[in-house]
């Protein structure tokens, strides 16, 4: 999808290959320890009481300009599906109406 994908949390990278090894293997994007917690401060999705971060998803543009996000609690899953859809929306270059999917007409 013309995209680059970038996993980031508090965790350590020793954390990261472990968790990687286990339950991902072969994963093929960045995997990002922000153990000083800058990155995830800046983003707003940061803990600070609990030293983790909520679990945010955000797409930026290639001028590094914030173009969708979503945080969810610590008990909440993402949908792939959902952030697939923003993307392919995003890069139709049109406005999209409600539930649009690609192939869909836009306004």
């Amino acid at each position: 999808m013309n995209a680059d994908v970038v996993a980031i949390s508090t965790d350590s990278k020793f954390s990261h290959k472990a968790w990687a090894t286990r339950d991902l293997p072969g994963v093929k994007y960045a995997l990002l320890s922000d153990t000083t917690q800058a990155i995830s401060k800046a983003y707003g999705v940061l803990l600070e009481s609990k030293g983790i971060a909520l679990r945010g998803t955000f797409i930026v543009d290639p001028k590094g300009v914030l173009q969708w996000s979503s945080v969810n609690d610590l008990s909440t899953g993402r949908s792939i599906g959902e952030i697939i859809r923003v993307l392919q929306g995003l890069q139709s270059g049109a406005n999209c109406p409600v539930n649009w999917t690609k192939g869909q007409a836009t306004l």
